[in-house]
């Protein structure tokens, strides 16, 4: 068994590549044509399983080529960079709420309105609040070219105003490694249980485009 990957991209199509069934295969982009939110350029891609000549299967997908990174600019400070370029990242706390559908979108008209809207009033992100949306919701993130920040759903008991004011103000930290039972997380297995459902949601989203950066605690959570 073999599979051949090929990716488009109008006139000029990226080399076909073929290799074994079940092992890792690199697709190389000659001069890539990089997403941005003011160029939110998707490949159509095709995998095919073939058996010989014959073949078996074949799926449409899609990628972007694009890198967030923190570099540091002219004078030392990080900031945050999209394909090499200082980007100011701008847009709402999103809480995905639907006056007729809570937190499921009625429709796909109603799950485009806010996607568009945002994108209508000059943001180019949105921090998706404690929620995890369908990844339709994503896909047509990376197609508006809206980036997104991912929040971890809370868990866990929150710290209050007065630690988080001095937080902000004073820089002010508590040690997370005692007294545990203050952040509702003293039992072992609930800590294991956090870290498994947030590894269990970046693996469900990992290669998405869209997402920049992962919120793993919401506020003071």
């Amino acid at each position: 068994l073999t599979i051949k990957v090929e990716a488009y991209s109008g006139k000029n199509n990226a080399p076909s590549m073929w290799g074994e069934a079940g092992k890792p295969l690199k697709l190389n982009i000659p001069e890539p044509r990089v997403w941005s939110p003011s160029d939110p350029y998707l490949y159509p891609l095709k995998v095919q399983l073939l058996q010989g000549k014959r073949l078996l299967d074949e799926v449409d997908s899609y990628f972007a080529m694009r890198k967030f990174a923190l570099e540091p600019d002219a004078v030392g400070k990080l900031r945050f960079t999209l394909n090499g370029e200082p980007l100011f990242l701008f847009g709402p706390l999103d809480q995905g709420y639907f006056p007729d559908g809570l937190y499921t979108a009625p429709s796909q008209e109603a799950m485009l309105f806010n996607i568009e809207y945002t994108k209508s009033i000059g943001c180019n992100m949105i921090r998706k609040h404690i929620k995890v949306e369908p990844l339709r919701w994503y896909y047509h993130c990376d197609r508006l070219g809206m980036i997104v920040w991912q929040d971890m759903p809370s868990g866990g008991l929150i710290d209050g105003e007065r630690v988080a004011i001095l937080s902000l103000i004073f820089g002010f930290h508590r040690n997370d490694t005692r007294w545990l039972s203050r952040f509702g997380r003293a039992e072992e297995e609930n800590r294991a249980e956090y870290r498994r459902e947030l590894q269990g949601m970046i693996d469900h989203l990992y290669n998405v485009a869209c997402i920049a950066v992962w919120v793993p605690f919401n506020e003071s959570w």
